[in-house]
């Protein structure tokens, strides 16, 4: 089972790293557990030699358990992602899609069901002075870098990269302990009670 992204994030910060993007990327349309593994793009202002259709090549890959990352997409004028991207990823098996920039169509998105999580809304399209600069290389959203191939976790809580199989395991049982403070709570004990079952857990994460 996926464990929880605030659970993921929690365990990053207790060994000091970094790899949640919500904030500043916000909730489009969200979902229960989704993870996959990124399928990386980065865009550049520009008009650049083919504009956006490695971005609608891309699209017509097998994508089945992978998460489309669009980073440098706040260089477009307008939203980079809208309707007709969505459909074309649901049909290619994408598992979601997290858009460092602006998206439109937020309707039919949510209607349609993609996890989709992204910097803003916008009314208008990309414009002409934006485009595909990289496909399948490493990027950085918000300063967390992102490569081809790492696991993404997207809930209704957030969106994490989690690059160590151990962070997930960690995260899992961390999630465990907090399930443990929360029914302790419920059969009466105390909140100084109820939280050993955590503190004895965040104690052995940081030695």
């Amino acid at each position: 089972m996926t464990p929880p992204t605030s659970a993921i994030a929690d365990v990053l910060q207790l060994r000091g790293l970094t790899g949640w993007l919500s904030p500043p990327l916000v909730p489009i349309r969200r979902a229960p557990g989704v993870q996959g593994s990124a399928r990386t793009v980065r865009l550049a202002s520009g008009p650049g030699p083919a504009g956006l259709k490695p971005l609608h090549r891309l699209l017509d890959e097998d994508l089945h358990g992978r998460v489309i990352v669009i980073a440098g997409a706040e260089a477009a004028a307008g939203a980079v992602w809208g309707e007709i991207l969505t459909l074309s990823a649901l049909r290619a098996g994408a598992a979601g899609a997290v858009i460092e920039g602006g998206v439109r169509d937020v309707e039919a998105a949510r209607r349609l069901g993609l996890p989709l999580w992204a910097l803003n809304e916008a009314t208008a399209g990309p414009g002409p002075l934006v485009h595909v600069a990289s496909v399948g290389t490493p990027v950085e959203i918000a300063g967390v870098p992102v490569a081809d191939g790492d696991t993404i976790v997207m809930d209704q809580g957030g969106v994490v990269v989690a690059t160590d199989p151990e962070i997930l395991a960690d995260a899992a049982a961390y999630a465990k302990a907090e399930e443990k403070v929360v029914a302790a709570l419920r059969e009466g004990a105390t909140l100084a009670e109820a939280y050993r079952h955590k503190a004895d857990f965040v104690a052995e994460l940081r030695r």
